[in-house]
């Protein structure tokens, strides 16, 4: 009876491992014939698309990719064989997390999707806030009839400007944001963070009126303060920390029934 229970734990725990590790396929990306899901960030697009990762918290986030058949070079269209992930395709993730690929091999087809999944649990606490990912791949492609192999990084040779950041926060963080209101808002963060310049804030806001927005840096110096009108429901606005030193700072963002309190790291 013992043999059979522990058999069934064992089993069990398996396929829990299994179920954890799905890579999940965005085919939304077969409508809008773009090539990567979520987006990577982009200057016309300056939002932080993948999950946060929690130090000694389990981490999944997938990537769907859709190889087009074709692209044009110099005028002519040459066909794309096939885009094969090497081993440790995927750089900079923070120790504990690593990726797989759906099919395992990691080659994926003209026109179908395939899918990168991230996962792992994050072990450290002493490292960057962020981290900025690439992805190198081995494109085969076809010019006349002749296959010609080519290795390109994602996103950035694809889509110049463009790329991925992972935020990593320890579990205080994690678990204060995401359960705690902060007085009148549900929700305040600043896209893209860290920052080279300007960075959007948004705030989900429960109340209609004029909130006081401030930065300090970690010795509680102000350096920056203004007042904003915000509505109920979710708001935007920009602020620019292009004078910034590189550096952490805090930016509170309420009003007298309360305040938000954020950090913002400047690159």
């Amino acid at each position: 009876m013992k043999k059979a229970l522990l058999l069934l734990v064992l089993v069990a725990s398996f396929l829990n491992q299994i179920s954890a590790q799905v890579c999940v396929r965005d085919s939304n990306l077969l409508q809008t014939g773009d090539l990567l899901s979520p987006a990577p960030y982009a200057p016309d697009s300056p939002f932080y698309n993948l999950k946060t990762a929690c130090i000694n918290e389990p981490y999944q986030q997938s990537v769907t990719v859709l190889v087009p058949d074709s692209f044009s070079l110099q005028g002519n269209m040459v066909k794309i064989v096939n885009v094969t992930l090497p081993p440790n395709a995927v750089k900079g993730l923070p120790a504990g997390l690593t990726y797989s690929c759906d099919p395992a091999n990691c080659t994926f087809l003209p026109l179908t999707l395939g899918c990168i999944l991230l996962y792992g649990t994050p072990t450290s606490a002493n490292m960057p806030d962020t981290f900025t990912l690439g992805i190198t791949a081995n494109v085969t492609i076809s010019v006349q009839g002749i296959p010609f192999p080519a290795t390109v990084t994602f996103p950035g040779d694809v889509a110049p400007g463009n790329f991925y950041y992972l935020i990593l926060k320890n579990q205080g963080e994690c678990v204060s944001s995401d359960s705690e209101l902060d007085g009148p808002f549900s929700q305040v963060r600043a896209l893209p963070n860290p920052t080279t310049g300007q960075t959007i804030i948004e705030a989900q806001s429960t109340k209609t009126g004029t909130f006081l927005f401030e930065v300090f840096d970690l010795l509680g110096r102000q350096l920056h303060s203004e007042k904003v009108l915000l509505y109920e429901g979710e708001n935007k606005f920009t602020f620019d920390a292009s004078s910034l030193p590189i550096g952490t700072y805090l930016y509170t963002l309420g009003n007298a029934e309360g305040k938000a309190v954020r950090r913002m790291v400047k690159n």
